[in-house]
Parts: C-alpha cells; structure tokens; sequence
C-alpha cells in the first residue's frame, strides 16, 4: 500500500515539475523579442522538414550529429534566395553562398530547439554547439575570406571609406532642405533621422522606435553665456538592450542651424502639427501621448512605426542628392558619427559613453552617462566647460510669434513639475519643456534658414507673416552681424589649454638645457679626477703620504680634495714642511716618520625623494630616466647607489617598489615585442589611461597581475 501510494506521489511530483517547466517555457517564448521569434522560427522549421525528409526514428530530437549534417546539406552549400546587396553586380545569383555569419543564426536557432527540448525532457543528448560545430564555423570563415579575394571584393568595404566625411555631412543635410518643395514632411522626417544617427550615434532601429516622451530637456546651467538646453533622448529597448535597461544620449545646440539637432527636430514638428492634418498631442492621460511615434510612418497614424524599407529609400535618396556612396545606409550615423567625433580629437572613452558601447552599471544606474566633452565638439563649440554659446539665440522671440507655434502648448505651462498644485509626471513635464525650447528654435533658426532657402513650404506658417516677425528678424540679423566678443571668461577657459601647452614645452626645453649642462658638468669633473689622479701618481713616486677626502661629483655638488703630503728626508737632515694650498690640492706637513698612505672617505648617498605629483605612466618614465626639474634620475642613483639612497625610509621604500612595477611591465613588454623601451612605456600609458585608473591603482593592478602570474607558473 506504502509502496502504491508512493509510486502515485512521484507520478504525481513529476507531471507537476513537467508542467511547471512547460509554463516556465512559454512565458519565456513570449516574452522573447518579436525580433528573435521572426529569425529563429522559420530556421527551426526548416530543421523539422529535413529530418522529416531523412526519417530519423527520433524524428526532430537535436544532435551534434544532425546539425552537422544539416548545415551541410542543407544551409552553408546552398544559393541565397534573395540576391545580397552586397554581392557584385557581376555575381550570378546561383554562385552566391551564405557567409558565415547567417549560417550562425542557423545555428543559434536550432541550439534553441535543443534547449526547448531539454526542458520539455524529450532530449538527454549533449549540447550540439560543441567544438566540432564551433570548428565548422571557422572552416566557413575562411571560406568566405578567400572567395572574397578571389572574386576581388571591395576592399573599401567597412573601412573609412565606407560612410561619409564631415563635409559631406554638412553638404547633404542642406539639401534636404533645397529638395524639401515636394514631400515636405518626408523630407524633413529624413533629416531628423539622420541627425539623430549622427549626433546621439543611434542605430535604425532605435529611431524607427523612438517615441515623442523618449525626448525631454533640462538646463545645464554653466556651460557659456548662452543658455544651454540639450536634447536628451532616453530608451530601454533596442538591439543590445533586450532587457529594458535606461539608456541615454544627448547632443547640443550646434552654432550651424543647417545641421542643428534640435532646428531639424522643431521644424519636423512644425510640419507635422501646424502645417500637417496631425493633431497636437494631449498630456493629459500618458495613453494619449506616450506611443506617438517620432518619426513617423508614411499614413496617418501617428503611432505606425516607421518601416525599414521607408527609412533606407530615404536616407539613399539623401545620399545621392549629396553624391555621398555608403555600404550601410540606416547604419551609417552611427559609424560615421564616431568616426567624426574621433578626429575632432575626442576621446575613446567619451566616444564609447556617447554610443552607450559597454555601460557600466554605474554609468548606467548614477551618472547621467551624457559625454558632455562629445556634444560640445560635436555641435561644433570648443570642449571646455563654459564656452556655449549660440549667437543666433542672443535676442529672445516675441511671445505674440511663440504663441503662435503650436498654439495648444500653452495650456499645458506650468501644468507639471515638484509643486502642489502641479501633476507629478517627470516625462510630461520634460517633454513639454522642450517643446516650449523648440518654438523659440524655430523663430531664431528661421532668420538664417529664410535667407538660404526662400522657396520652401515651411515658410507658409502663419507666424512668418505675423507684423511683429519682421522686425525681430532684422533684429536678431542685426545682432549677428555684429562683430563676435566671447566673454572673458570663456577666452581663459580656451586659453588654458594653449598655456599649459606653452609652459609644457618651456619645461621640455629647460629639461633638455640642463640635461646638457649636466652631461658637460660631468665631462669636466671626469678630467678633474684624472688630472687628480696624475697628482697622486707623481706623489708617491716622490715618496709622500698623502690622505685624499673627495667628495663624488654631481652636478649639484663641488669636488673637494685635501691632500696631506708629506715629504721624507734621510736621518739627520731633520724634518722639513712642505705646505702647497690651492682650490684642489691642500699639503700640509705630518710626521715624517708617518707611513705612505691614502685614505678616501667615501660621500653619503642623496636622500632624493621620488616626486608624489607623478599621475601618470609617462611622467613616471621621465622621472625613471631623465629626473625631473633639474632632479636625478632615478636610475642613475640605483647604478651609482643601488639601494642606499632609498634605505632607512620606510615611505620612501613602498613608493619605490610599487612604481618599480611599472618599469618592469614596460621592460616586459619592450621584450615581447621587440621594440624599444620608449615605445612600450607609451603602450603602457595607453593601457592606464582605457583603465581610467590612478597611477597608484595602477601599479596595484600590475602588481597582482605579476604575483597571479607566478602563482599559474608554480601550479
């Protein structure tokens, strides 16, 4: 009965883990991304129908074995069937394979039916993404390499060539605006979306999702005399963000109006709700207003996303109105855009913060992650803090023009924010807020753009009409025709930079000259010595005792010598003093009955003290080398001293020994790659500054590398 009832248990205990697993299973396959299910399903499909073509007993089970012959068969041999972009013209469309890459998918996909399976227990085989698969892979990747280059691909693929420049950037934003007569909206939409690849470095598929409440600004009080209200563009959905985590990009108001982030965006929406059919939205319920697309699709619904095929005809269609040739195409901003940013000189680290590229989660969770250094020189202002500055918003728009542009704004002022007779919503308060910014965009950029491009249908809105625009125009025109006048202090923010420059360079030279009077130094007190060793030669052939006390010559010390001499005479002749004085040599007369002898008493070691404002690895080298300041270097005093200049200072000892491992990772290094010293220190002083690490830490680092690579040799 016992045993009845516990058989039941089991049975029972089972069918519950198998249905738990089965629930467990769907919720994650319906949580997937729609993305993963489109690629993954068909691949899957395509595996069920070759084993039901090979009628295998297990029918559709995974194995290491099936998905071999699969690939085989079935996917890395066979034509693709819709021709590639990428293929030569020449190509016939049966020669083409698919690369490496796609077949990866494939098997992505079906290592995805293996794990379902092994959920569900119909599968106890081993994973079928073993070596031998992994091995496959590779083979294809060599495969693809050398059809490539027997079918002369273009190398110009994917390299620096495969974009656009900066110029072309600025050559093909404005004509845009030449060729936005017909299909305004289009054309303006166009121009949004190629901006915000650019200056946020976003993908495509981030900007077809964009929404109007993914947009808010906020003051960033201190940047220059202009006031500065950055476009802020948040999302938590994209190809590398599966998860819904917060990711952030922001980009200035750049001092052109034809390639302004923030002119394309409020001139875009000018069309939309004021010159268009498109109603204003309503902040009053989030439902109302959250899902509105930003850049919207080609009907009326204002929450249609944006198609793939749409946006890449267009951005082509741009690029030919530029003359600009491009691989990638709803890509390219990204690229192009960090491209740019590298050879305006800014950092990798920014570069990478700005493209949301491996954000750490303290990035991610308590920094703002916004690369201020990369919007600055990207909208083209110096990339000091304090130097912003926007001629053309130096006279502030009526408010009888503002009012004008997107007329039910207004009654949403003051509506949302912290107080108590205001709505709590953070994302109404920022998105509204930087539709009140925008209006005045409009009215500041219009000045400049209605000069350049007069034919334009943007101009037919009712504000460009109004009595008082004219005026403000000649105004704000008058104004920026006046002769420019930074303010003093955004001058010695610039200034800073070229003066530490300057006075980098005066250390330079003033190391160098004393570096050369040193060397001279030394030369003469060398021939001093051996003019002083002639002396003592002829001393003792003569018969004298003499006592030498010379203290060792450096160039912030003197040579001082005393000799004691002492001439000897045959008995009875008496004792006779001889007493030669000058600023080398001091003779005076002993006892004649003294013995010959030299006694030299040796100089004290310097007590140098290693600089403690030594940051980084190459003033370290310096220091290690040449000295600093007129100072030694430190290596000369291990040759002259070895440790004795350092002995007895416990400080001094740690300071020491932890900055020795830098110098010995570059001699590492300098070794492996068989390159001088100097061009390993700069390999090291790459790797400190990628870390973002002080120079103490640093060295900690390289210490624990060493001591774990010890430990691995021993075992």
């Amino acid at each position: 009965m016992r045993v009845a009832q516990r058989m039941r248990q089991n049975a029972m205990n089972e069918a519950e883990l198998r249905a738990n697993a089965q629930t467990i299973l769907s919720t994650i396959h319906q949580s997937r991304p729609k993305t993963t299910t489109s690629a993954y399903g068909p691949k899957q499909e395509e595996f069920d129908q070759f084993c039901q073509r090979k009628q295998y007993s297990d029918g559709a089970t995974v194995t290491e074995e099936k998905l071999l012959l699969f690939l085989v068969d079935e996917v890395a041999g066979r034509p693709l069937k819709v021709r590639s972009r990428k293929a030569a013209a020449d190509t016939p469309q049966d020669e083409t394979r698919l690369a490496w890459r796609s077949v990866r998918t494939y098997v992505a996909a079906i290592t995805d039916l293996y794990r379902t399976q092994k959920a569900l227990g119909m599968n106890t085989h081993p994973s079928p993404r073993e070596d031998n698969v992994r091995e496959y892979l590779k083979s294809l990747q060599r495969r693809d390499a050398q059809r490539d280059k027997e079918n002369y691909a273009d190398k110009g693929r994917d390299t620096l060539l495969d974009g656009y420049s900066e110029s072309e950037f600025e050559r093909g934003c404005p004509e845009l605006w030449v060729h936005s007569g017909t299909s305004t909206e289009c054309h303006f939409r166009t121009l949004v979306d190629l901006l915000f690849g650019h200056y946020l470095l976003t993908r495509g598929g981030d900007r077809r999702a964009a929404e109007i409440s993914d947009l808010f600004t906020f003051e960033f009080a201190g940047e220059g005399s202009t006031h500065c209200m950055p476009l802020i563009f948040t999302t938590r959905a994209g190809k590398q963000n599966q998860h819904g985590r917060l990711e952030t990009a922001g980009a200035y108001r750049n001092r052109n109006p034809l390639i302004c982030i923030l002119g394309g965006l409020s001139f875009y929406l000018l069309c939309r709700w004021d010159l268009g059919s498109e109603p204003f939205p309503d902040f009053s319920r989030r439902s109302a207003w959250y899902d509105i697309r930003l850049i919207k699709g080609n009907g009326t619904d204002r929450m249609a996303a944006f198609s793939y095929n749409s946006q890449r005809d267009w951005v082509v269609k741009a690029f030919a109105y530029a003359g600009v040739t491009s691989q990638k195409k709803t890509h390219v901003g990204r690229s192009s855009g960090a491209r740019t940013a590298e050879l305006k000189g800014i950092s990798e680290d920014q570069i990478r913060r700005a493209g949301r590229w491996n954000q750490e989660q303290m990035v991610g969770c308590y920094l703002n992650s916004l690369p201020r250094k990369f919007m600055r020189t990207m909208a083209g202002h110096p990339p000091q803090i304090g130097c912003f500055e926007i001629r053309r918003a130096g006279v502030t728009p009526p408010e009888v023009l503002l009012s004008m542009i997107w007329p039910e704004l207004d009654r949403w002022r003051g509506r949302f924010g912290p107080g108590t007779e205001q709505e709590n919503d953070l994302a109404a308060m920022g998105s509204t807020n930087l539709l009140f910014y925008l209006r005045e965009v409009v009215l500041q950029d219009s000045v400049i753009l209605m000069k350049k491009y007069p034919g334009s249908p943007v101009w037919n809105h009712p504000v460009f009409r109004h009595p008082a625009y004219a005026p403000f125009a000649q105004q704000l025109s008058d104004f920026i025709l006046e002769e420019e006048r930074p303010s003093q202090l955004a001058v010695l923010i610039q200034a800073m930079p070229v003066l530490a420059d300057y006075l980098q360079s005066v250390d330079a030279r003033n190391e160098a000259r004393t570096s050369q009077l040193r060397t001279e130094l030394t030369e003469q007190l060398r021939a001093t010595e051996e003019r002083l060793a002639e002396a003592q030669s002829s001393l003792f052939s003569s018969g004298f005792n003499l006592q030498l006390a010379a203290a060792t010559p450096t160039p912030a010390t003197t040579a001082a010598v005393a000799v004691d001499a002492v001439g000897q005479v045959g008995p009875g002749d008496g004792s006779r003093s001889v007493s030669t004085q000058s600023s080398i040599i001091d003779s005076r007369a002993t006892s004649p009955r003294a013995a010959d002898t030299i006694i030299v008493k040796p100089e004290p070691p310097p007590q140098y003290q290693m600089c403690r404002a030594v940051k980084t690895v190459e003033a370290l080298w310096s220091e290690w080398t040449d000295g600093l300041r007129g100072g030694p270097a430190v290596a000369d005093l291990n040759s002259r001293w070895g440790s004795r200049w350092r002995a007895g200072r416990q400080n001094e000892l740690q300071w020491y020994s932890l900055r020795l491992e830098v110098i010995r990772e570059i001699r590492k290094i300098a070794k492996a790659h068989r390159c001088s010293e100097e061009a390993a220190m700069h390999m090291v002083n790459l790797q400190q500054q990628q870390s973002g690490c002080s120079l103490d830490l640093f060295c900690k680092q390289l210490r624990a590398n060493r001591k774990a690579q010890i430990g691995r040799s021993k075992k």
